[in-house]
């Protein structure tokens, strides 16, 4: 094995090819692997790469870490390590493992691996043990925002423009990706409850660089695996206004609502609206020394990871549990987040934001809207009105609760429903922007929550001042320009 031969570890496809070795030809795949799109299907952009496939590099690095996993394993029996230092662990047993491999082949008269080569494995071992393995080539592109796997041969990115692009099968069966989606649940002891299996057929977890993964296999065709990725680390309204998504008006009337603690659910039009970005930009608004505490299903905020701009945040985040149920009906180890709620009440903090709701959080969201301190949630709805209906509809899936119960919380807990529209452009990419604001209050006998349009859709469907708000008067305290809210255009498009 000589150097020239050696391929650059970027340039190699992600998987090898199930050629035998002895008669498969290096040859490029690209133009003939990317799937066809089935009758119906929107085109996609077939990715483009001039690597060759090096299918003994793949074999080598599965074969070493399954002896990494053994050496790592054995070591750490019985010990806690943070990941650090489960990391550098493991990067001393990767370089033990290939010299030894190494070692073995000059014994036998093979040549030993070349220092390119061996950097290459260190890479792809480091990767596979724990990043994403084969797939973290992916998740590193720029502007990927979303990978869809539906079985070992059908991966798809989607990118934060709207573009989309087909890539190699990303394992040589289905087989092959469930293996890996189970070594993925079972290699880190933080979460030791994870598994995947035929009676746990669900899989979610959160990986390393704002990644989180869900995989489904044996109730579905084919394993299904979606991977969302968060790259914008700091965000707030004026970053907002320069994308288009709010205007100046919107921009401080939404900042003196964080601020005088009105409590705010942020909705949008499906998977990708912009919710959780723009509430992280509404949390920007915050005082850095305001005691928070996030409760979220999976971390999706990570104010936590933002110090310079929130320093004293209390993050939690429920846990699903295991397979088996309680006799109470719950999953063995399940943490709810009424639960994390109550525990959070111990941590001194001035505020609390429950991040997204799709369903039993939603009795959480209302208790702590209810505490008064401007708690803020996320939510999926079809438009600002429709989020009342869909809370209804998430708080009364707890038989314990009614419709009576439902309305009476939403009247008497949320101030605002801020709500973002989606258009879809022809070229593939998105355009987000705030549509609607309403506020909530109390109604009559036979209308139980009463809703006055504060912002409505333009000429253009972009937000603009309707009606002032009952509470107009705590804006102004909190440092709104009454005036603004003349602006019967908005100021959409102004510098």
């Amino acid at each position: 094995m000589t150097t020239e031969n050696i391929p650059s570890l970027d340039d190699l496809p992600l998987f090898a090819t199930t050629e035998p070795e002895a008669t498969a030809p290096r040859r490029h795949l690209w133009a003939d692997t990317a799937p066809t799109p089935a009758h119906g299907m929107p085109q996609v952009h077939a990715l483009a790469n001039t690597g060759a496939v090096d299918a003994d590099f793949w074999r080598t690095v599965n074969a070493l870490r399954g002896k990494v996993a053994e050496l790592q394993a054995s070591v750490l029996r019985g010990q806690r390590l943070d990941r650090a230092s489960r990391e550098e662990l493991g990067r001393a047993h990767i370089q033990s493992v290939i010299r030894e491999h190494s070692d073995t082949l000059l014994e036998h008269g093979q040549p030993g691996f070349e220092p390119r080569y061996e950097a290459q494995l260190v890479k792809a071992l480091f990767d596979a043990m724990f990043r994403l393995g084969r797939l973290q080539p992916l998740v590193e592109r720029e502007g990927v925002v979303n990978i869809e796997i539906t079985g070992h041969d059908r991966v798809l990115l989607l990118f934060a423009d709207g573009r989309r692009e087909w890539t190699p099968p990303i394992a040589d069966s289905n087989v092959d990706l469930i293996n890996y989606l189970q070594f993925l649940a079972s290699r880190d002891p933080d979460d030791n409850e994870l598994s995947f299996t035929r009676s746990n057929s669900h899989l979610e977890m959160r990986l390393p660089g704002r990644v989180r993964l869900a995989a489904d296999a044996w109730t579905t065709p084919v394993p299904r695996v979606t991977i969302r990725l968060q790259h914008l680390k700091h965000v707030d309204l004026d970053m907002l206004r320069s994308t288009g998504e709010i205007d100046h008006v919107l921009v401080h009337f939404l900042a003196a609502a964080v601020r005088a603690r009105k409590s705010i659910v942020v909705s949008g039009q499906g998977q990708g609206s912009g919710k959780t970005t723009l509430l992280r930009a509404l949390a920007a608004s915050l005082d850095p020394w305001e005691s928070l505490a996030t409760i979220e299903t999976d971390f999706e905020l990570y104010l936590h990871e933002e110090p310079e701009r929130h320093h004293r945040v209390v993050p939690f985040e429920t846990r699903l549990g295991t397979g088996e149920f309680t006799a109470a009906g719950t999953r063995a180890g399940e943490i709810s987040a009424s639960e994390l709620l109550r525990g959070s009440l111990r941590h001194n903090v001035d505020r609390i934001l429950v991040g997204e709701v799709r369903g039993a959080e939603i009795v959480a969201m209302f208790e702590a809207m209810q505490g008064g301190n401007g708690s803020m949630s996320t939510v999926h709805a079809d438009s600002a009105r429709d989020v009342v209906e869909r809370l209804v509809g998430l708080t009364v899936k707890d038989s314990r609760l009614s419709e009576t119960y439902a309305y009476r919380a939403i009247a008497n807990s949320i101030d605002l429903i801020v709500y973002i529209s989606v258009d879809s452009r022809s070229d593939g990419s998105r355009d987000r922007y705030v549509s609607q604001v309403i506020e909530v209050t109390r109604g009559e006998r036979d209308n139980p929550v009463a809703i006055t349009d504060v912002f409505l859709p333009g000429p253009d469907g972009r937000a603009v001042p309707a009606n002032a708000p009952t509470f107009m008067d705590d804006l102004v305290r909190a440092g709104f320009d009454r005036t603004l809210f003349t602006h019967s255009a908005g100021t959409w498009g102004q510098a």
